[in-house]
């Protein structure tokens, strides 16, 4: 059986992330530029 690896984030990568996505103001397409699911910028 094979199990997925959990990617880890820093505090700097979320709070980096999460202000792009508030400059620019589309969650989804920052999600897909740093290759996470937008539910995790909400």
């Amino acid at each position: 059986m094979m199990t997925k690896t959990r990617r880890k984030f820093d505090r700097e990568y979320k709070q980096k992330a999460v202000e792009l996505s508030f400059a620019r103001g589309n969650a989804k397409e920052i999600a897909e530029e740093l290759g996470i699911l937008p539910e995790l910028l909400y």
